[in-house]
């Protein structure tokens, strides 16, 4: 019993120096001199220890704090971060590290209606379609874009509003040589990012997600050629809800997979038939009276 009270008592200078942190006041000043744009500050919350890789020791503390940034134009962000301090020993000075702002929320902006959103979205596959779709060049139709959970949206740490939506397309694809290819429709998730501009909300950038393909169908490597995609013709010419123009497609051969491939062939010109030979005739001799 008295070796452990003697044990725990040389412990105590130890753990006094360990837990010596900064005061919330010194780290209210060190957030507001590495983030200079906060007007307000406040910290949450107790410290935590983390110990990294390579370390016996927890060499890094955090604490949250909650700040709300100096308004411009009259919009300002209510923001909440990390506060990060390390130490290269485990009794040493705790030294102040950064700021990492994990959430972010601006104030004082209208807010984007459903259909703005979506008009902003189409007009980036208007301008600029890579902002949207990065192999726009193999989308040969847009039907629609939605927003199934209507403006319910996420905020990421950069102040980002983040909406769930879904866009309806065709893919051009080939599967294979002798060709085999044509049209996918796909219905993929669309995140679309929502961040200040201007003195305004705008939609920004847009993620297109993974899906399976609705519907295949398949056609000719000359009817493949002739459709049309996104950067060739204006936008608005391979939207709506009526779907791509498949010139000469047969319906039924997309359908089991077959091509037809006898509009695209003529018939050689007609040939005509050899004159038919007659055998010769020759007189009849007649040999000693016969």
């Amino acid at each position: 019993m008295k070796a452990f009270s003697f044990f725990f008592f040389l412990l105590i200078p130890f753990i006094a120096i360990s837990q010596d942190f900064p005061t919330d006041a010194k780290v209210l000043q060190d957030v507001k001199n590495y983030h200079t744009k906060i007007a307000t500050a406040k910290v949450q919350n107790e410290w935590k220890l983390e110990r990294e890789a390579g370390y016996n020791f927890s060499n890094m503390a955090k604490r949250v704090v909650a700040a709300t940034t100096v308004k411009e134009n009259g919009v300002s962000k209510n923001i909440i971060g990390l506060a990060i301090y390390v130490r290269g020993g485990a009794g040493e000075k705790w030294n102040f590290s950064r700021y990492f702002v994990t959430s972010s929320e601006t104030v004082g902006l209208t807010a984007l209606t459903e259909a703005q959103i979506k008009e902003q979205t189409l007009e980036l596959l208007r301008t600029n379609p890579g902002q949207v779709m990065v192999n726009y060049s193999d989308i040969a139709w847009v039907y629609d874009i939605t927003l199934p959970e209507g403006l319910k949206s996420e905020t990421d740490r950069t102040g980002d509003l983040i909406y769930k939506a879904s866009i309806e397309y065709e893919q051009k694809f080939i599967s294979s040589y002798p060709f085999e290819g044509g049209l996918r429709r796909f219905k993929s998730p669309l995140e679309i990012y929502v961040r200040q501009k201007d003195g305004a909300l705008k939609v920004a950038v847009a993620v297109l997600g993974y899906s399976e393909s609705i519907k295949e169908t398949l056609m000719t490597e000359k009817q493949y050629n002739a459709i049309p995609v996104l950067g060739t013709k204006p936008f608005d010419a391979l939207f709506g809800p009526q779907g791509p123009s498949l010139p000469g497609a047969n319906n039924k051969s997309s359908e089991n997979g077959s091509t037809n491939k006898a509009a695209d062939q003529k018939s050689g010109p007609e040939q005509k038939s050899a004159p038919e030979k007659k055998g010769l005739k020759f007189p009849k001799v007649k040999i000693n009276g016969f």
